[in-house]
């Protein structure tokens, strides 16, 4: 399901390295995610959601194999996406939404009472070619969801 999603966002922002997401520090809602942004290697935000996560735009169309892939999901819904993530989350908390690199926050989010999820988009290094080739012409194909 993750590859899924990082590959989509790739193609949606093909500048993209991370999808940061955040985690509540609210005792009542400790565990709930929020979608915060799509960022580039050093930070820069590429792509930014609502604040509540209400009245974010629809993500960037993705080309029609992509799109297959998620089956009956809208790929271009931040509450999709959300929901996805928040299914990765409840199950393995701390295997597959790793903290956000440090070069990639912004202002004060090393110090925030809960550091920033950033999810990576693109394999830093091709691991067949080293840093001489696109990451994405090696990359697995991601398995649809349905």
């Amino acid at each position: 399901m993750l590859p899924l999603v990082a590959y989509t966002l790739h193609a949606q922002f093909p500048t993209a390295a991370f999808l940061v997401v955040t985690r509540s520090a609210d005792e009542d809602d400790y565990d709930e995610l929020s979608l915060d942004s799509v960022r580039d290697a050093d930070g820069g935000i590429v792509w930014e959601f609502a604040q509540d996560g209400r009245g974010t735009d629809p993500l960037p169309a993705v080309p029609e194999d992509i799109a297959a892939l998620w089956g009956s999901y809208d790929p271009q819904d931040p509450d999709v996406l959300l929901e996805l993530l928040q299914r990765v989350k409840d199950t393995a908390p701390y295997d597959f939404l790793p903290f956000l690199s440090p070069e990639a926050m912004q202002g004060d989010e090393e110090n925030a009472e809960r550091t920033p999820l950033g999810t990576p988009l693109v394999p830093a290094v091709c691991p067949l070619h080293s840093d001489e080739c696109p990451p994405q012409d090696h990359a697995e194909p991601p398995a649809p969801l349905d």
